[in-house]
């Protein structure tokens, strides 16, 4: 990594640093973070500038959200209690997303920025295949 690089990294890593509230990113700080950024930049640092804190963002909101991807029906308030879960676990808030994936066969799956809990019946059967090959 390059100088510049790392420069550039560290300020986008500040600029997610301001856009949170109470730990989870605000609309409205992105907004204005990014409003100074157009009015006190010259276009040809902006560009790299605006890439780093797009993929840091990004990365931040992942962090705050727990990906539940389910197959078949689960109770209404699964979503919530998985989410409480994860709450706890991380101690930052972490919201809730569900989406229904019949690949999974049955179980479920939660992603939460990096981390991946499987607990599907695809998510057995990838693993006792990969252990015999």
């Amino acid at each position: 990594m390059s100088a510049n690089s790392t420069v550039l990294h560290a300020e986008a890593r500040r600029l997610v640093a301001i856009s949170l509230e109470n730990g989870v990113v605000s609309t409205e700080r992105v907004r204005a973070a990014l409003d100074v950024l157009v009015k006190t930049r010259k276009p040809a640092k902006l560009r790299p500038l605006l890439k780093a804190y797009y993929i840091a963002i990004r990365r931040e909101i992942a962090r705050s959200e727990a990906r539940i991807e389910y197959a078949g029906k689960i109770s209404e308030e699964a979503p919530a209690l998985l989410a409480s879960h994860f709450t706890k676990v991380y101690g930052r808030p972490i919201a809730p997303v569900p989406s229904e994936n019949p690949a999974l066969i049955a179980g479920v799956r939660v992603r939460v920025g990096d981390d991946v809990y499987d607990a599907s019946a695809r998510g057995t059967l990838e693993r006792l295949a990969s252990h015999l090959s």
